[in-house]
């Protein structure tokens, strides 16, 4: 009897085993989610300025080893060999920029350069006051350069060149003052600052301009680009193109080429040559001023500009002006560009025969 009463009796129930599961974490904040979305942009951004830098670098050198023995010639052989190269390796890069800008944007290219908004009688005192700024931090950073020999530094890259022949200089000019104008405005004000404007405009100015700068390598170019960049980007936002910015270091680019290219063979007496670039400087700086005066009387707020301005891609900011340059230049991107950047720098401050001893010292050792 006790035996059938235990035998009817119903087990409980028990609950299947279930895993514990991990804590569910809140929902990110707006402010959080645009912070770590600018934070991937400028990561992203970083290491593409990385990879043209890189492509500009290592292109011309994989071209030199497999074509450099047809151009031993003469040295105007030699000289014309290395401004084709420049040429092929700022087209190649260009091409980079092409295909990112398409990828990243989904916009045309054609975009950077029919958007423009400025007519010309705004147009061309903004390339104006360009051109006289230019000329201005092209003065202050020659004198930085001349006076970091009181640190006993040098910069060892070569910024002249020995273009004689009438093929030389057209290949001179072409190298250094027309396809670089393009292929660097495509790169920094075409995808650079225009996938960074969406976080507004004064944020894309700097973050720009810094990354230009610090891509030239050298103390004069750094300070002198970093100006410069500054520049191009403030009227290409201005202008919602790069058309200005692409007028203003052609032309910035041209007249030191063109200086270079007198200096050199005009046979003129050193005083006379630096008369005459005085002379062209101040002419600019002149015009600049006058230009800036001009706009600033036709609109007050044309020299003004924050990130809370309407433009055409920016989204609605929920960050500081501080806290989206502390997001960007902490992200990997732009860490590991800068330090590229900055390493290139202090190797052009080594003088070379310092470091050909230093490599036959370990290759002896």
């Amino acid at each position: 009897m006790q035996n059938n009463m235990y035998q009817n009796m119903t087990p409980p129930p028990y609950a299947a085993y279930q895993p514990p599961r991990p804590p569910v974490k809140p929902p990110l904040s707006p402010k959080e989610q645009q912070r770590r979305t600018l934070r991937s942009t400028s990561n992203g951004m970083g290491f593409f300025i990385l990879a043209y830098f890189l492509v500009m670098q290592h292109l011309a050198l994989i071209l030199s080893l497999l074509f450099g023995n047809m151009f031993s010639g003469s040295d105007e052989a030699h000289r014309i060999y290395w401004f084709l190269l420049e040429i092929i390796v700022s087209c190649a890069s260009s091409l980079l920029v092409v295909v990112v800008f398409r990828k990243i944007t989904k916009r045309k290219f054609s975009d950077n350069f029919t958007q423009c908004r400025l007519k010309a009688d705004m147009l061309i005192p903004v390339i104006l006051v360009g051109m006289g700024a230019a000329m201005i931090a092209n003065q202050l950073a020659s004198l930085f350069d001349q006076n970091i020999s009181l640190f006993e530094l040098k910069n060892t890259v070569s910024q002249t060149s020995e273009a004689q022949s009438i093929p030389e200089i057209i290949l001179y000019i072409v190298s250094t003052a027309i396809v670089p104008a393009f292929a660097e405005e495509l790169a920094f004000r075409g995808v650079l600052m225009n996938v960074m404007r969406r976080f507004g405009d004064a944020f894309a100015i700097l973050t720009s301009a810094v990354l230009f700068g610090a891509m030239h390598g050298n103390t004069t170019q750094i300070v002198f680009a970093f100006v410069l960049g500054l520049i191009f980007a403030y009227v290409d936002c201005k202008a919602n193109s790069i058309i200005p910015s692409v007028i203003i270091h052609f032309a910035n680019n041209f007249f030191a080429v063109t200086t270079d290219v007198f200096s050199s063979n005009s046979g003129l007496d050193d005083g006379v040559a630096t008369a005459v670039h005085i002379g062209i400087v101040t002419m600019f700086s002149v015009l600049g001023i006058l230009s800036y005066i001009y706009l600033a009387k036709r609109d007050r707020r044309f020299f003004r500009i924050a990130d809370g301005d309407k433009t055409p891609y920016a989204e609605k900011s929920l960050l500081s002006f501080k806290e989206k340059n502390v997001a960007a230049f902490t992200s990997a991107g732009f860490i590991v560009s800068l330090v590229v950047f900055f390493g290139e720098m202090l190797l052009n401050l080594i003088p070379q025969d310092v470091i050909t001893d230093f490599v036959r010292g370990i290759a002896g050792g």
